[in-house]
């Protein structure tokens, strides 16, 4: 599990101490009871003009985890109901015979394998995204901050501050995964979970959540409020906390390191980002959810809005089938999710701006 799948809006959002952080990313496990109701495919709008092939690719990455994985659990109209490896196996074994791109057989299998069930409850929905920095595997006056792995010896208790870290604590202990230009993108990125780095001799790493030094998590956003930076928890959206650091960088270390918690990376040797499932996540399919009612691998259908490309307060309708594959701190209730928009600045833009309300239908297997 990443230390937060908080990016776009989430993660801005927490950043700037508008969001509550748990250690651990999930909700209590109760199985509180969550209200749904049924509901036909035929109502579901926007349902048959949906690219179902698409949402099954992305499913079909799932199946690995969930055919071999333990018993699941997810929230129903009549309560949790447990599904078992070979009760997947059953659905995937269905998903791996439907020829790719063939949205008309995706469809039949999801609607023949799962119930909807519409959750009674508003429903949320904000973005990440995958950002990339520029950066080399040496170091040089041009890629000065480093992008460290795992340590051997981190364990469950506090390790070394952010300053700490950052006045080279770790030096020497041949951690380095490669060298970064910009500090504030770094940060960024350990709020988010992953990035890309597009290196300067050529090719690219791709980073995924490996650990933290376990201490105190602090939002930035809070620490400009108490200079007086912004007058009102509104002011201080990410963009604006970003670019404040990007204008004043010396002031900005001191900021960035008042948030002690620091975050450790692998090279996933993937091509894209990785959730928390142990995937890779589809741009526009994948979603983080609260696996306390969702277990990965379940399909979701969300009705909400989109910002439009390149115009500020503008939206549009956003209906489509999107597949459970993420998790992450600020994600938390039977109806909230979090797409994943992918990488490059027009999901960059998509994430920065995307915090509406909808409805969420849970597509619930009915084998077994």
């Amino acid at each position: 599990m990443r230390w937060t799948v908080l990016s776009g809006v989430a993660a801005w959002l927490a950043a700037a101490g508008l969001l509550a952080a748990c250690a651990d990313g999930t909700s209590p496990a109760n199985e509180q009871r969550v209200a749904m109701a049924p509901i036909s495919f035929n109502e579901i709008a926007g349902w048959a003009s949906d690219r179902h092939a698409e949402a099954l690719a992305s499913f079909r990455r799932s199946c690995p985890k969930l055919t071999t994985g333990p018993d699941t659990k997810i929230a129903t109209d009549g309560g949790f109901k447990t599904i078992t490896p070979a009760e997947w196996k059953q659905i995937c074994d269905s998903a791996a015979v439907v020829k790719a791109g063939d949205d008309r057989a995706a469809r039949a299998f999801f609607e023949d394998n799962f119930r909807p069930l519409v959750v009674k409850v508003p429903g949320k929905f904000t973005g990440y995204f995958e950002p990339d920095m520029r950066g080399s595997r040496a170091p040089s006056r041009l890629f000065t901050v480093p992008v460290y792995r795992r340590p051997t010896d981190l364990s469950d208790k506090p390790f070394y501050t952010r300053t700490e870290i950052e006045q080279g604590a770790l030096k020497g202990n041949g951690l380095e995964i490669a060298y970064v230009q910009d500090p504030v993108a770094l940060f960024e990125v350990q709020v988010q979970g992953s990035g890309r780095i597009q290196l300067a001799e050529g090719g690219t790493i791709n980073l995924g959540f490996d650990g933290s030094n376990n201490r105190p998590y602090t939002a930035i956003g809070n620490v400009l409020l108490e200079m007086g930076v912004f007058k009102s928890k509104e002011q201080a959206t990410w963009p604006a906390i970003r670019d404040w650091l990007k204008r004043n960088p010396q002031q900005a270390r001191e900021v960035m390191r008042r948030n002690e918690r620091y975050i450790f990376f692998r090279d996933t040797k993937t091509k894209g980002a990785v959730g928390a499932e142990g995937v890779s996540l589809t741009a526009q399919r994948s979603m983080a959810v609260d696996t306390a009612f969702t277990p990965y691998g379940t399909p979701i259908w969300i009705d909400t809005v989109r910002p439009v490309a390149r115009k500020p307060g503008a939206t549009e309708s956003y209906r489509r089938l999107t597949i459970a594959q993420d998790a992450g701190t600020a994600i938390q209730g039977p109806a909230r999710g979090d797409i994943f928009f992918g990488s490059g600045r027009q999901a960059a833009d998509w994430a920065g701006r995307m915090n509406n309300g909808g409805r969420a239908i849970v597509l619930v297997p009915n084998k077994g």
